[in-house]
């Protein structure tokens, strides 16, 4: 484990070892300014001298890991869990504000069409803006750590026609369900006869509509198994819930967000070097010998064909939650007032230590128990006695970042449904410094 190390101009240097930074803040030529990942910052000058550091990054539609290396050493590894709530609390934010007007302005015209959103060209959908930064969010923490001299980035490439279709080759990717088709609708409104796939044309309705069957808010797509052919009279009772359709998500979801990432990544400006998946698995499986974790992806894109590094330990988790602390009712109608903000001097998701372990705040009561889960909302204790005992280790942010000590022969472990890079939970700890 290395302390990470930035000068009196916030520039970082090269990391050093944990007994040459004690002896450091013991001399107070030196001050702690994070605690997670550690990092301290010299109070004299330095002579600045660096070392090559090449960094590393897998982006990725729902896990980014990064690393960096130096000297055939891993100085740094990282996993990123991306958002993948957005959409649905963007809807939940809709529904509030649309009762809220219907209360207190009843009258209030509609302003639907002088937004700027509505019009600005480019523009990315809340959700996928949300990856995008999170990537860039990545970078700059690295930088901001160690002197990187040069990155190296993998921009996955995904095959979605073989997605959908496994069996296609050749000239098959010429023959698609939409060849001879203006357009999806068109091919739809074909496949099912110019006939209401409900009523089977007893409703006499001659408008017909193509309805998505898992909505495109519940991460529904625009591929033709996902829309029926309605007509006008049925869509409006399916909307009014007289009615339901049952319907397979989308597989292609990740593979399309990551087209579009791909995309806006090499617009940015970032000077990196491209890698591919094939180059990352040689690396991993036949020069260095690792397991398939994102984070040793991110160790193989660093390396070069022949190069051998020696591997860390630790591994930092990572974790983007909302910005705020927003619900102040236990239910709709309860007249049971949440305590949001500050309660005791701590806030939701500030990291703490107490008498039943290490772990991030999710839920207050104003009695003094709090609720503490681990970085991927796992639960370490529903009640615990923040008035006494307790430390608070890093303050809330965006991003809850958790620090674990890795045994790399240990198989990966699902939480959730989440493939993790670590062990079972027995094997391995959180670290406080």
């Amino acid at each position: 484990m290395l302390v990470f190390v930035i000068n009196q101009n916030k520039k970082p240097l090269m990391p050093c070892k944990p007994s040459k930074a004690r002896k450091l803040l013991q001399a107070g030529k030196a001050k702690v300014v994070r605690n997670t990942p550690f990092t301290i910052k010299l109070l004299f000058g330095s002579s600045g001298y660096t070392q090559p550091v090449i960094a590393g990054m897998d982006t990725g539609s729902k896990v980014v890991s990064c690393a960096a290396i130096a000297n055939g050493k891993v100085l740094y590894q990282s996993e990123i869990y991306l958002r993948e709530n957005v959409s649905k609390k963007m809807e939940q934010r809709k529904m509030y504000r649309r009762n809220r007007r219907g209360r207190k302005t009843r009258y209030r015209p509609a302003r639907f069409d002088n937004r700027g959103n509505s019009t600005k060209g480019g523009r990315l959908a809340p959700s996928i803006r949300s990856k995008l930064e999170a990537n860039f969010q990545e970078k700059r923490f690295v930088e901001s750590l160690l002197p990187v001299t040069g990155w190296k980035v993998e921009l996955a490439s995904f095959d979605i026609h073989k997605i959908t279709n496994p069996e296609v080759s050749g000239v098959g990717y010429q023959e698609g369900n939409l060849k001879g088709f203006y357009n999806v609708k068109a091919y739809v409104l074909d496949r099912d006869g110019y006939t209401c796939q409900h009523c089977m044309g007893k409703s006499k309705d001659s408008r017909l509509h193509c309805h998505h069957i898992v909505f495109r808010s519940q991460k529904g797509s625009d591929a033709p198994e996902n829309l029926i052919t309605l007509c006008e009279t049925c869509h409006k009772a399916l909307h009014n819930g007289e009615f339901k359709l049952s319907g397979k998500k989308s597989k292609t979801k990740h593979a399309t967000e990551i087209g579009i990432l791909k995309s806006q990544i090499r617009k940015s400006g970032w000077n990196f070097a491209e890698t591919f998946g094939y180059e990352t698995k040689y690396r991993r499986e036949q020069v260095l010998k690792l397991l398939k974790t994102h984070y040793f992806d991110a160790v193989a894109i660093c390396c070069r064909d022949d190069q051998k590094v020696e591997v860390e330990d630790s591994v930092f988790l990572k974790r983007n939650v909302p910005a705020g602390d927003y619900q102040q009712r236990r239910g709709k109608r309860s007249e049971k007032k949440m305590p949001t903000g500050k309660l005791f001097g701590l806030r939701k998701f500030d990291q703490v230590k107490t008498e039943k372990g290490i772990g991030f705040i999710r839920g207050k009561r104003s009695s003094g128990f709090f609720t503490l889960c681990d970085v991927f909302g796992n639960m370490i204790t529903t009640s615990v006695n923040i008035k006494r005992n307790c430390r608070r280790l890093r303050a809330a942010s965006t991003t809850l970042v958790q620090m674990v000590q890795m045994t790399h022969s240990s198989p990966p472990l699902k939480v959730r449904g989440i493939l993790l890079s670590c062990p079972e939970t027995e094997n391995y700890k959180m670290q406080e410094i």
